[in-house]
């Protein structure tokens, strides 16, 4: 397969002056700056141009160009880049941590504090629900309480399948199973089947937030800062790694999309409709004080991962959010495309 990678670090780096995020977690990891046969564009280039524009002879220069940057201390922010199997693609540079979690996959789920999976249910005792997941990720068989708070317990039953937000409870049942409490859950019909838009994503999607409960139809847009996109189609395959500044980098604060969330009555957080153009196999959200920005070292007050593809997201006022999403290499064989993304929002 023939491969052309291009590697965009410095995006925001020539406006502001941030660190590349995945590039100081490299640094972190003590890991070394790589070979690339690639372009590394910075400034305002477009990406549209930089893969259209690409030729064997200006990879050539842009290597040299690299080289000259790296004699001049440009190598240590350079995130590593490898060729895997037959792809070829460049995957795992943006598998540092997010929050204290790899952007791509959480192997370690420690630090999260929501789940949302889908299941089905297994008994119901009262309010509590025994379940078993049906999220391959995130396996096993738990015991949720205050399901009976839930609008649509009155129609749960046993073997029905369902999808559910939870929080972890640092405890167990009587049958040392891991316990936690019912936050959001919907009913999964047997037969529905998931839509998937039949399209090839040769670029990575724009995020939409939508106000669920306003009557107009204004959407905010926000764009990637760090991502590692990887197409496959035919004989030709693609690889693009964009590096972008950390979530709470200050710096970057004056080119990140800020949502003025509305105050309604009686709701601590405002539900916004979540969408891209095809949706993530998983979702993982941090969130953070407005007061942490400055401070990249600062930990999350809350950490959400979703199992399954979530229409609804609840947002609060004065927080900084970083959604990190993953389309699985696994399904490149009928979606031509993987890869993994982050986006950064903050909320007034």
């Amino acid at each position: 397969m023939k491969l052309k990678k291009i590697l965009i670090c410095g995006i925001l780096i020539s406006m502001v002056s941030g660190t590349c995020a995945c590039s100081r977690q490299a640094e972190n990891k003590g890991e070394n700056a790589p070979e690339i046969s690639s372009e590394a564009e910075t400034g305002g280039q477009e990406e549209a141009s930089q893969r259209d524009g690409a030729s064997d002879a200006e990879g050539e220069d842009a290597s040299a160009q690299t080289d000259d940057a790296s004699r001049a201390g440009a190598a240590d922010e350079t995130p590593q880049s490898s060729d895997t199997g037959e792809a070829g693609t460049a995957e795992g540079n943006l598998d540092d941590a997010i929050c204290g979690l790899p952007l791509a996959r959480s192997r370690e789920e420690e630090g999260i504090d929501f789940v949302g999976i889908g299941a089905h249910i297994k008994e119901i005792h009262g309010g509590t629900l025994l379940i078993s997941s049906d999220s391959d990720d995130y396996p096993g068989v738990f015991t949720v309480e205050g399901a009976d708070e839930m609008p649509e317990f009155a129609n749960l039953q046993e073997g029905g399948s369902i999808q559910i937000l939870m929080q972890k409870l640092a405890e167990t049942d009587g049958q040392g199973l891991a316990k936690y409490r019912a936050e959001r859950l919907g009913i999964v019909s047997e037969d529905e089947e998931e839509a998937h838009a039949d399209i090839l994503l040769t670029d990575v999607p724009t995020l939409t937030l939508q106000d669920a409960l306003s009557s107009t139809m204004n959407v905010t847009e926000v764009r990637p800062g760090n991502y590692n996109w990887n197409v496959v189609d035919g004989e030709e395959g693609t690889s693009v790694i964009a590096c972008g500044p950390a979530p709470l980098e200050e710096a970057a604060m004056d080119f990140t999309v800020r949502l003025k969330v509305p105050e309604y009555n009686g709701t601590g957080g405002v539900p916004y409709v979540f969408s891209t153009t095809i949706a993530p196999d998983s979702l993982l959200i941090c969130q953070w004080n407005v007061e942490d920005i400055g401070n990249t070292e600062a930990k999350a007050e809350k950490v959400i991962k979703y199992y399954y593809k979530t229409p609804i997201l609840e947002l609060e006022a004065g927080k900084v959010y970083d959604f990190a999403m993953e389309w699985k290499k696994e399904n490149a064989g009928k979606n031509k495309f993987y890869g993994n993304a982050g986006y950064v929002l903050v909320t007034e």
